[in-house]
């Protein structure tokens, strides 16, 4: 497994708060069979905002730090960007994207995508990024209607869904649409967005979860095979569920295939 969006870096931003509980969280990922891991820190203009070296520093050391510990994990660099007007400067400048790929995290209001949104993030485009929505079912304006997240992607724009969601930890109206963006392929890739306030097995939970509501290929392709491709900037198929009508009893009925 491969995880692209989490808050494991310490001291940093509000997620861990000590090495000593990164390395312990890493210690679950590592057994539970997780690979790779980016450490996904805010980058907030004005809330979360710091220097680069400030990361890297931070960044070496819990490496060391994990290595010592005889853990196999890999820890890549990574920023969860909040998208705001000119906000593309700073990702060239201070290198915000997920390790050194094209790929780039981002997030903007929760209570509803603004309407300068795509005009903020389409210079990302422009400039040859891959952006990245992270946690699109906990969008108010995703929520009420769910195939905003199919619009996004048509603009070239990637959406990640947290492991939690599917498992009703942000509250039952995120399920529900958490679940519509999985089973109707308008979301790419399950992260957990790890914040290392809890265990870390919703994760491992949440995958189990699409393997037996959907089945293997899928739950694989949302957390290894897209993952994966991210390492080397390699595209990301938009679109990789076909629908297909098969008849039965005289009736035909839908089938969606991860292709």
């Amino acid at each position: 497994m491969i995880d692209i969006h989490s808050h494991i870096l310490h001291s940093i931003d509000d997620g861990s708060d000590g090495l000593d509980k990164s390395l312990a969280q890493l210690r679950i990922m590592d057994a539970g069979g997780v690979k790779r891991v980016y450490l996904s820190s805010h980058y907030f203009r004005g809330h979360y905002q710091y220097e680069r070296h400030e990361y890297d520093q931070k960044l070496e050391t819990l490496r060391q730090a994990a290595h010592d510990e005889g853990l196999g994990i890999e820890l890549q660099s990574g920023f969860e960007v909040f998208v705001q007007p000119g906000i593309v400067e700073d990702i060239k400048s201070k290198s915000l994207f997920l390790g050194e790929s094209s790929y780039v995290l981002i997030e903007s209001e929760l209570n509803g995508l603004p309407e300068d949104f795509y005009t903020n993030v389409y210079p990302l485009l422009r400039s040859g990024y891959k952006p990245i929505l992270a946690h699109a079912e906990r969008y108010v304006s995703i929520m009420r209607k769910p195939s905003t997240a199919r619009d996004l992607i048509e603009k070239n724009i990637y959406v990640q869904t947290n492991a939690g969601s599917l498992l009703g930890y942000y509250g039952e109206k995120v399920r529900k649409t958490a679940w519509i963006l999985i089973e109707n392929g308008w979301t790419h890739i399950l992260a957990s967005d790890d914040h290392v306030r809890g265990d870390y097995e919703a994760m491992f939970r949440a995958k189990k979860m699409i393997q037996d509501r959907i089945d293997d290929k899928a739950a694989n392709l949302l957390t290894r095979e897209h993952p994966a491709m991210i390492q080397s900037s390699e595209k990301i198929p938009y679109n990789y569920v076909s629908v297909k009508y098969i008849p039965h009893r005289r009736k035909s009925f839908l089938r969606r295939i991860f292709a």
